[in-house]
């Protein structure tokens, strides 16, 4: 206290003496301060990144009398005016501003002159010197405004400091640490543009000043700022520190002493510039030394406006527009098709990490590009983006380059590949000529047609910052194509495809808009509009063919996207029709439970009542039409209850319910989904207790304990279960295990029919982190009736079998595999490649950050974060006929390139525009291989069934380090394409490898079931 006290007065003493020393008609201020000057921003081991700027600093203080507030009466205490000038070396001139301190001695508000250019470099230097000057007088902690942002604040007098030349009688030292600084305000380009708010940054940081100050006048002697940065990405589990990008700040005021020839040269240079004003009046003081029409700013430092060749992020709008003739980037079709060659060859050869990471540098180069009309012809000719026939087409579907082309580009964002895009989706659709059926429409067309369907149109859902004129045109686009797909599918002319792919790709984009806007909401409701339309059967028979079903599972799929609570009314509606397929029922009642209620009590109530019906209907009355039904669709409801979060009591209530009935199947079936969701910590324990074991439930409020009676469910019965009406399994586990970082996990999930017949099953990958998971991939498997190829059931029924695939934001609608008999089964073992072959090729971008990091010291960072994962799935069947049995496989090769970037971002000053930009790197990748196989014999089933889930083979983690300097202009930057080192070689001229690991392979846990069926078939090796 007794601290606190001596510079108050100090403090208070310094401001009168400084408000006398103004007074008088034009009189020069008496006391002036001079500092000299110094800032400096470093990078571990990078001298190319390390920046500095010197000069002096001229500080004046007046103290302001108190405000008299509107009542008349005369506010507790003074402010004091810090009068600033800041000349640095290498700018043209010296910079003025007015620091007002508020009563506390912390910063009220910056005044700077009326001409003032955010995009001047002196703006923010000028505002982290101002913001030296601001701190509590008595350092009580608290939270402060500065150049870093919004910060917590905690003082500390430094014990035995050392002080140099300077008396430590006279002089006390404080430090102020500064936690949790927030920045003020960011530019429209930065944001997170991930697939999941978990696969973003992370950053720690190390913030304190050190203030010299004299302890009979409270004058600051001396300034010390230091800032580090350490910059990672937020799921990467390593701690060695070779994950991290680290950046520091420096700065540091020194009080020259009053008899140095330096403060004398400085103050016959610069005295002249400190105005002095004789009014009393703060608005009246600003004009008279910065000039009228001042502007009045906060502490937080300006991001310049940037060119959009230097910027390079996905926001066009937020950088000042420019040409292909534009100085900063004059480029040519043949320069443009020069620099671009050398992409080709490596990214040719999918899921590896050097093709991953050359991707992730042709997105940031298209991102530099402008986004003009004749930009976008020049870089579709340089790219042959736009296919000029259906040769020209087919040519490009069968490259591996172009196939990843679009991806490329869909990941890019940018105005200028949005239009890309769109262009070539126009044309292609033109070629696929949707409106020629049977000999009208030429063989050449077909190519078209599938490509459009199973690519591009799902290429099109993983756009991350769709605009709403790219929404418009894509809607419209699909709305009127839609007809003419469905008559070509009717006629057989589409092969598996779905005429629906185009309706996924409108869902998932809708999706992000949501009612912002009138249009917004218009467009959001006509998507809603056209799913009911499809799930509403009205009064129409229910007719079960491939089209109704494609139709049907599209829709079910697209409302999980969409989640529009007004998709429940059609839905509950189907769920409760007898005659639709129980697959179909069960598809619906999971797309039921993913919509999106929000506190529509009402709208729950109703869905519940309904889902209560289907529970307690007998197994045959009006809602089942077979016993075989009952499992799945009860079970389909009992999930929904849980999704929507049922009361626990009534959950338990249905399980008793169930035990009751004897209904062993789904007892077992839905204490298998609780147990998940309670192992996973869907739910809370005291609820986990109360339908698994029954009792009082005690959550810990005031209400009435309420009871929960799961009856005989509770029992061993309950647990074992029976086979009479089929079995559902959930198997789950974990791919990799980094906590409390993230975990990767699997979990599966098929249900067999009574007869051991294969109805539905769905393999989902996910990505968990601290706050909110990701869905990386599932597959998702449906079918009715295959008991009939197993002599069993109706055998005059139609079985048949339909797959979808989702990844990321993108999902392919479920296309039918096959649909009759034993001959079109035998058909498709004997077409089916025997041998993994690719049929599925993708290059994603889910990781895609852009930060703005203020430094104390006036330097602003750009901190971007890119992450492209490249996949490619194969397939493949072996069958005998002689011994009946068979295998399949789907293999998984993904590759994954993550870097960390911070380029220190320039002013737009005449004196250094020309100077190279430097660029800091923080690299990781991986690629991996994941088998999941499949084999039975047909004698035994449905014991004969074994399931393998492995990562084969070894699998490479490399972590990488560079420092690269550019041209700013991008006619002169040579190596847009930066290989990475091998292994064995260590570094090359563009990177360090800081690790090079192998991971064994791995195989995954599939259950206890499936492990003994596989030791009794003997069973232990993976695909041969």
């Amino acid at each position: 206290m007794k601290m606190h006290l001596i510079l108050y007065t100090g403090l208070a003493a310094l401001a009168l003496l400084s408000f006398h020393c103004c007074q008088g008609e034009n009189a020069p201020p008496r006391d002036i301060h001079v500092y000299s000057y110094i800032s400096t921003v470093t990078a571990p081991d990078q001298k190319e990144f390390a920046q500095s700027v010197k000069g002096h600093v001229l500080v004046s203080l007046r103290g302001m009398a108190p405000r008299r507030k509107p009542s008349g009466a005369v506010g507790p205490a003074q402010q004091l005016l810090v009068q600033i000038l800041l000349s640095l070396e290498t700018s043209p001139g010296p910079f003025a501003g007015l620091l007002l301190l508020d009563s506390h001695g912390l910063a009220e508000r910056l005044l700077l002159p009326p001409s003032t250019n955010s995009s001047d470099t002196r703006v923010n230097f000028l505002k982290a010197v101002a913001s030296v000057f601001s701190y509590h007088k008595t350092f009580e902690p608290g939270v402060e405004y500065d150049a870093s942002g919004r910060c917590g604040t905690f003082y500390g007098e430094v014990a035995n400091p050392d002080v140099g030349s300077l008396d430590p009688r006279k002089i006390l030292v404080v430090d102020k640490q500064k936690l949790q600084c927030e920045p003020i305000g960011q530019p429209i380009d930065a944001g997170v543009w991930s697939v999941s708010p978990i696969l973003r940054d992370k950053r720690v940081t190390h913030s304190w000043m050190r203030y010299y100050i004299r302890r009979d006048t409270g004058l600051l002697q001396k300034a010390m700022t230091f800032e580090e940065h350490k910059i990672t990405f937020a799921l990467d589990g390593d701690v060695s520190g070779r994950s991290e990008l680290s950046v520091s700040g420096e700065q540091m005021l020194e009080l020259l002493d009053d008899e140095s020839k330096e403060r004398k040269t400085v103050l016959a240079k610069l005295s002249g510039l400190m105005k002095t004003s004789t009014s009393t009046q703060l608005s009246s003081i600003a004009s008279d030394i910065l000039g009228k029409g001042f502007q009045v700013e906060h502490l937080a430092l300006e991001v310049p406006r940037q060119l959009g060749s230097s910027g390079c992020g996905i926001q066009s709008v937020a950088f000042e527009a420019e040409t292909l003739n534009s100085p900063n980037v004059a480029l040519s079709l043949s320069l443009l098709q020069e620099k671009l060659r050398g992409f080709e060859k490596v990214i040719d050869q999918p899921a590896r990490i050097s093709s991953a990471h050359a991707s992730l540098q042709l997105i940031r180069f298209l991102r530099c590009l402008p986004s003009d009309l004749i930009t976008v012809q020049t870089v579709s000719t340089a790219l042959g983006f736009i296919p000029t026939s259906n040769k020209d087409l087919h040519r490009q579907v069968e490259s591996g380059w172009h196939n990843q082309l679009t991806d490329i580009v869909v990941n890019c964002g940018t105005e200028l590949c949005l239009e890309l895009l769109r262009q070539r989706l126009v044309k292609v659709t033109e070629l696929a000529a949707f409106s020629k059926l049977g000999t009208a429409a030429p063989r050449e067309v077909r190519p078209a047609r599938t490509y459009l369907l199973s690519q591009l149109w799902p290429a099109l859902a993983h756009i991350s910052n769709p605009s709403l004129k790219m929404f418009r045109e894509l809607f419209a686009l699909c709305y009127h194509s839609l007809p003419a797909m469905e008559k070509v599918f009717l006629a057989n002319e589409l092969e598996s495809d779905s005429p629906y792919t185009c309706l996924l790709t409108i869902s998932t984009i809708a999706s992000r808009f949501r009612g912002r806007y009138n249009e917004e909401r218009l467009l959001f409701s006509k998507v809603a509009e056209i799913l009911a339309s499809f799930i509403t059967l009205d009064d129409k028979e229910y007719v079960d063919n491939q089209f109704t079903r494609t139709k049907l599972l599209a829709a079910f799929t697209a409302a999980e996207q969409v989640k529009a609570a007004s998709l429940s009314e059609p839905l509950l509606s189907l769920v409760q029709n007898s005659k639709i397929p129980s697959v179909l029922r069960a598809a619906g009642l999971k797309a039921l439970g993913n919509l999106a209620f929000s506190d529509d009590t009402t709208a729950i109530a109703t869905i519940v009542t309904k889902l209560y019906d289907i529970i307690d209907s007998p197994a045959r009355g009006p809602l089942f039409a077979r016993s075989e039904d009952e499992l799945i669709v009860k079970f389909g409801a009992f999930s929904v209850l849980l999704n929507i979060e049922a009361p626990a009591p009534q959950l338990a209530r249905i399980l008793s319910r169930f035990g009751s009935k004897r209904q062993w199947s789904l007892v077992a079936s839905c204490r298998r989904l609780v147990d998940s969701w309670c192992a996973e910590e869907l739910l809370p324990e005291e609820t986990c207790q109360c339908i698994r074991r029954g009792g009082l439930l005690r959550t810990g409020s005031k209400k009435q304990p309420q009871v929960c009676s799961p009856g005989l469910a509770a029992g061993w019965s309950g647990l074992a279960g029976t086979k009479a009406a089929g079995e559902i399994n959930l198997i789950s586990g974990d791919l990799v295990d980094h906590r409390p970082t993230f975990l990767s996990d699997y979990s599966l999930q098929w249900v067999c029919g009574p007869h051991g017949e294969f109805r539905s099953s769905n393999l989902a990958i996910n990505l968990i982190g601290a706050e909110s998971e990701a869905k990386l991939m599932s597959f998702n498997f449906y079918a009715d009736q295959l008991a009939t190829l197993m002599g069993k059931d109706d055998t005059s029924a139609s079985p048949w079998l339909s797959v979808g695939f989702s990844l990321l934001r993108g999902t392919i609608p479920p296309r039918q595999i096959f649909s009759g008999s034993l001959t079109e089964i035998w058909s498709i073992l004997t077409t089916t490649p025997n041998q993994p072959t690719p049929f599925f090729l993708t290059l994603r971008l889910p990781v895609d950050v852009r930060r703005y990091i203020p430094l104390s010291s006036g330097w602003v960072l750009r901190n971007d974060m890119l992450g492209v994962t490249s996949m490619e799935l194969s397939g493949a069947l072996k069958s005998s006929v002689w011994s009946q049995s068979g295998s399949s496989l789907i293999r998984t090769r993904a590759a994954v390139a993550i870097e960390n970037l911070v380029t220190l971002v320039p002013s737009r000053n005449n004196d250094n525009t020309n100077l190279p930009v430097v660029t800091l790197v923080n690299g990781m990748g991986s690629a991996a291989r994941l088998d999941f196989v499949i084999q039975l014999e047909m004698g035994g089933l449905p014991d004969s069934i074994c399931m393998l889930f492995r990562r084969e083979k070894t699998t490479p983690i490399l972590r990488w380090t560079g420092e690269h300097v550019d041209a700013p202009v991008l006619r002169q930057r040579e190596n847009l394409l930066r290989p990475l080192p091998k292994p064995e070689e260590g570094s090359n001229k563009h990177y360090v490898l800081t690790q090079s690991l192998r991971l064994p392979p791995a195989s995954y846990f599939l259950g206890a079931a499936n492990a003994a069926r596989c030791r009794t078939m003997e069973i232990s090796d993976g695909w041969n």
